[in-house]
This record gives structure tokens, sequence and C-alpha cells, in this order.
């Protein structure tokens, strides 16, 4: 009786076995039989589980790149053209970018007026000096403000945008009635880059706040356009035709008065005669006066007035 018992659970012992190991090693899996059915293969349910558990690593079929270069033109989605232009600066020589026939990229055109309102809110000085570090230089300049806009200075003003900072720009365009992407930075508002604006609300704000200190920036030329003042007021014109009066201007080089207060007399005229030869002379010692001031912007062969300690 007990080799009966002993016998029997030996082979259920070795049935259990071989159970656990056709499951270890997928037997049913692989003993399975699919259907075919048009030629193609149906899963098995018991395989279909763990595939769609996988389907991570399922590869799609490659499409011949072939397919797509057939494709019409047309296919591509065009893009809208809105008041917003690709963030980016035209080279030297090259046009201003136009939208339409009303609308263009500001660019240097949108500085003069902000620059001119930050004067009269009072958030940059007149007739301070701001430091501009030449791009790629490791040295700068000081230049009043309406010294940068006639200069054209870019690095100047993104010192100047930095001073005004990134809200006030944008509240001084959303008085005005412009509203641009906020996610353009205060350097690219006040160089006019990445959004786009009407000709006539560009002129409308120098009317605004243009005043006769700014008049020695005009004709403002940028890019083969220029900004001219008229009798009638602010008018945009083509750079060829005011290619003239730049060229009348070119003719007496234009200069900074240097800064030659408590220098002795002798190194003040030894300073002023690589720009002029008219120098007047009071008094002797170290200067305590000059005219014109110092770091004033002057053309051609201007007249230099100096004080020494004695003259006064």
């Amino acid at each position: 009786m007990n080799k009966k018992a002993n016998r029997r659970a030996f082979f259920v012992c070795l049935f259990i076995g071989l159970m656990y190991t056709s499951i270890a090693f997928r037997l049913p899996e692989k003993m399975n039989i699919a259907r075919v059915w048009s030629g193609q293969s149906v899963i098995p349910s018991s395989v279909a589980g763990s595939m769609l558990k996988k389907s991570s690593d399922v590869s799609l079929p490659e499409v011949p790149a072939s397919i797509f270069k057939k494709q019409p033109a047309e296919s591509e989605p065009s893009k809208a053209l809105t008041h917003e232009t690709e963030p980016r600066q035209p080279p030297a020589g090259q046009q201003i970018v136009v939208v339409d026939d009303k609308h263009i990229e500001p660019n240097l055109f949108i500085a003069l007026p902000m620059v001119a309102y930050a004067m009269k809110e009072g958030l940059i000085e007149k007739d301070g000096l701001i430091f501009a570090q030449k791009e790629g230089y490791n040295t700068g300049t000081c230049k009043k403000p309406i010294d940068i806009l006639r200069d054209k200075d870019e690095q100047g003003l993104k010192a100047i945008s930095r001073l005004i900072g990134k809200r006030q720009s944008l509240d001084f365009l959303k008085k005005e009635g412009i509203v641009i992407n906020q996610d353009i930075d205060s350097e690219r508002i006040i160089n006019g880059i990445g959004y786009s604006l009407e000709k006539d609300k560009i002129l409308s704000l120098y009317k605004k706040y243009l005043t006769d200190e700014f008049q020695g920036l005009f004709p403002f030329v940028i890019h083969g356009m220029a900004v001219v003042k008229t009798k009638k007021g602010f008018e945009f014109s083509q750079a060829r035709e005011v290619h003239r009066a730049d060229r009348e201007k070119m003719e007496d080089p234009e200069w900074t008065m240097p800064n030659v207060i408590n220098l002795s007399v002798r190194a003040a005229i030894e300073k002023l005669a690589l720009h002029t030869s008219k120098i007047k002379v009071y008094g002797n010692g170290n200067v305590v006066e000059q005219n014109p001031k110092a770091f004033e912007r002057i053309r051609g062969e201007t007249e230099c007035i100096i004080y020494g300690r004695t003259a006064r």
C-alpha cells in the first residue's frame, strides 16, 4: 500500500514539475498554431496580450523618401503673414524689412521716440553719459543718449534699453496703442527687431516726442530708408533722395569735445589741436572752464575757448 502511494506521489510531483518547466520556457506559446488567412498571420490571443504591453518595441515599416519628393509644393502649409517678423538683424546695406505697403520692421527708427520718451520721463538723463562696451572688445565709450542715436550705436542703445527696462518699454508702446509679443526682450524692442509697426504710427511718435533738440539727427537713414523732416512734418523717404544732404554733412568731420578740465593749459592745447586750430586761451595754470562743454559733439573747425586758473 505504501509503495502505491509513493508511486502516485512521485508522478504527481513529476507532473507539477513539468508544468512549471513548460511555463518557464514558454512552451505553450511556441507550440501554439496560428491561423493564416489571405497571406496574413493571425496572432494568437496568448501572444497578443504580451505584445500589447510591449507596443513600444514594435517598429513601423519605413516609408521610402521618394514618395515625399513627388508631392506638389502646394501641400506644404503656407506661413500666415502676421505683424511679428522673424527676429533678426539685417546687415549693413540691406533694405528694411517691409511687411506690406503700410507696415515695416521698425529697426532703429523706433529708438528715437523711445529715447526721447525716456528722457522726458526721467528714465535716463539728457546730458548723462552712458557706457557702451564695444562688441567683441573689452573697451567701451561713454556717450550722451543723443550721440548714441546720431551714431546709430546699437551697443549704446542696448545699454539704454537696460536702463529703461522691458516693462517701461512695453508700457510706452501700449500707451501709444502698440501691442507686441511679450517675449521680445528690451534690447530687441529698442532696436526694432522681431515685430512690425505701421509707418504712420512711427511718424506720429516722431511728431509727438521729437522736439527741436533732435533736429540735428535728420535725415535719419537706416538701410536704404530715411525719415526726413519737412515743412509738412516727418516723412519716410528713400535713402538716395537724402544722400546729398548726408554727403554735405560728411564734408566737415564730426568729433567729440574732450574734457580738458584740470589739465595744464599747454596739455589742453595739445589735446584740442588734434581736432581744430581755432583755440583761444585766457589765463594760465590749470584749466578751470572750457567752451564747448566736455563730450559735446562738434563738427569741423569749431572755435574752442579754455580758461586758466588766473583768468578768474
